[in-house]
């Protein structure tokens, strides 16, 4: 029998299959690569991911892409950088793992905030993923500042209508008024319990018996002697009684000084509807500068979270929304193990971007970025970037090796020209021109330190036309005309949820003297209307629980002392008398 060697009717399909799929890979592969680039980087950045061009070499293990584009996350009409081209070193072994590992990448031409005719937000829109959730908590993170509104383009102050409903000092005069209620009747229930009445009978007919006894009427003393015992008794209880009132007194008043601090609290609740334009200082830097910090220190909050999620600290099992399904879709958890590649991993890329790209002469710059792996823990190394160039320095670091993960970023950038910005509150415009930017941040866990400063030399000053001829838009524009040096200064430190913030600025001091000088006296009387108000709201709750606050206290205190004074006159009477009798010092 001869053997065949080769099942021809098998391997003929299997070799046309082969071809075939050669050459729709030929065809297709880098433009199937392409768009599910720009999928998963759409789904991962929160905007759009644009490509012209994806080329994949597998054999030499290199990937090849031009004409990238990333829409901003955070402006409609923004690119957040563009690239000419990037070109990566890939290690084919580990995709047959499903890993990706990239030992390096060169990326040139980046450019940073270039216009784009459409609008590029998707997170934004959508709100669904990853970067829509942390997007949305950035958006509440930022909302939690309270920055004081100026109210400078009309110059008025403004008397909103006062809801007594909204004031915190009638309900706790009310709770007080019930308080002194109740104090009140178990104090007189504890002093009817005290039943003095038959003691001080008892004592008094004793005393006169007393009066007319002899020396040797010894039923007669030692029943002198039971009574005293029996008034020392009813003085213990009495004072028992005493010390009890005391605390209840001293907690009441404690009631009547919360009643003022709840007072003072509704003065600044009034003053807050009263639309006041602040006169200090700090108070003017946050209103000025505040928005545009906070914008910038929730946009660098933005990208430290988003890296958070993806880049998660320790070796923790990790869950992932898992394949689709019309039922039970469920989600993938994957268990990482130390000493494992990690599933995706960029070892090395070296950056060339532009600062000026529309300058007569681009400075060119150059970055490097270490380490940018799905799983730091495995890995073992934090993620690093640095950049330099002319009047450049810019570093980060994102140590999420432990269980509370360390990132730090910071840079500082001179002569980059700030777009103009209109003053929240004020009809002017600020046109810094070229700038000195600084920009620190710190995120230990949930603790936050973060700093950003601008500084000019060669700040330009425009008015707007439809609040130009208002008091007090000429009053400001005076006021900052003429000051040609900007220097601006926001810090931020505490807890993530709730941390402080502080700005300031060359501009504040100038324009609260102005303003304290022109508005001071306004101001004064509208805090005094405000304050009017409120008293004669809360007046008529908190006066009558005073009173009764103090009638009760008063009241009982009189009865307590009445009753005492009369014990301690039997028991003086008594004991002096048996003094007369027995001459007998009764200890």
């Amino acid at each position: 029998m001869s053997v065949k060697v080769f099942r021809w009717r098998a391997i003929g399909p299997l070799l046309v299959l082969f071809v075939i799929a050669c050459v729709l890979w030929w065809l297709f592969a880098d433009s199937i690569a392409r768009r599910e680039a720009q999928n998963v980087g759409t789904q991962m950045l929160g905007a759009k991911v644009e490509i012209q061009d994806l080329h994949l070499d597998l054999r030499h293990g290199d990937v090849t892409i031009r004409g990238l584009t990333i829409a901003s996350p955070h402006e409609p009409f923004k690119n957040l950088l563009q690239a000419d081209e990037i070109v990566a070193d890939l290690d084919v072994v580990p995709l047959t793992e499903k890993k990706i590992i990239i030992d390096r990448v060169a990326a040139n031409g980046l450019r940073f905030g270039t216009p784009r005719q459409t609008d590029g937000r998707v997170a934004t829109k959508s709100g669904e993923g990853i970067a829509g959730r942390v997007l949305a908590e950035t958006h509440d993170w930022a909302s939690q500042f309270q920055i004081p509104a100026l109210q400078l383009a009309t110059g008025k102050i403004g008397v909103d209508s006062l809801d007594p409903r909204r004031l915190s000092t009638t309900p706790a005069a009310a709770a007080l008024d019930t308080r002194a209620d109740s104090s009140r009747r178990v104090w007189q229930a504890a002093f009817d319990t005290l039943r003095l009445g038959p003691a001080l009978d008892s004592a008094s007919a004793t005393l006169e018996q007393l009066k007319h006894a002899r020396a040797t009427d010894l039923a007669t003393l030692n029943e002198a002697r039971r009574a005293i015992d029996r008034l020392k008794r009813a003085r213990d209880r009495v004072t028992a009684l005493e010390r009890n009132v005391t605390r209840g007194t001293a907690n009441l008043k404690s009631g009547l000084a919360g009643l003022d601090s709840a007072r003072r609290r509704d003065y600044a609740f009034a003053r807050s509807l009263l639309k006041l334009p602040s006169l200090d200082a700090p108070a003017v830097g946050a209103a000025l500068f505040a928005p545009a910090a906070i914008r910038r220190f929730e946009r660098v909050l933005y990208w430290t979270q988003l890296a958070r999620r993806y880049m998660p600290p320790g070796l923790l099992p990790r869950a992932t929304t898992g394949t689709k399904r019309v039922r039970r879709s469920g989600e993938d958890i994957r268990f990482p193990k130390e000493r494992a590649l990690p599933r995706f991993l960029l070892r090395t890329a070296e950056l060339s971007f532009l600062l000026h790209p529309n300058a007569a002469q681009p400075q060119r710059y150059a970055g490097r970025l270490t380490g940018l792996t799905s799983d730091p823990a495995v890995y073992g190394r934090p993620t690093t970037f640095g950049a330099s160039g002319p009047q450049l320095v810019a570093g980060g670091l994102l140590n999420h090796l432990r269980g509370i993960p360390v990132d730090t970023a910071g840079a500082t950038v001179g002569g980059i020209t700030i777009p103009t910005f209109e003053m929240p509150g004020v009809p002017l415009r600020l046109d810094p021109g070229a700038a000195v930017t600084q920009l620190g941040f710190n995120l230990n866990g949930d603790t936050i330190h973060a700093r950003f400063a601008i500084r000019s030399s060669d700040v330009r000053w425009s008015r707007d036309s439809t609040l130009a001829n208002t008091t007090i838009g000429d009053l400001i524009w005076r006021t900052v005309s003429g000051i040609s040096n900007l220097d601006v200064e926001a810090r931020l430190a505490g807890a993530l949820q709730h941390p402080d913030l502080a700005v300031r600025s060359n501009l504040d001091q100038a324009i609260a003297d102005r303003l304290r000088a022109v508005l001071g006296a306004q101001v004064a009387a509208a805090e005094r209307q405000m304050r009017e108000r409120v008293d004669a709201l809360v007046n008529d709750k908190v006066a009558p629980v005073r009173a009764k606050v103090n009638e009760a206290q008063t009241q009982v205190q009189a009865q307590v002392a009445q009753q005492r004074t009369r014990l301690d006159e039997l028991q003086k009477q008594l004991e002096q008398r048996l003094r007369e009798l027995t001459r007998i010092r009764l200890p």
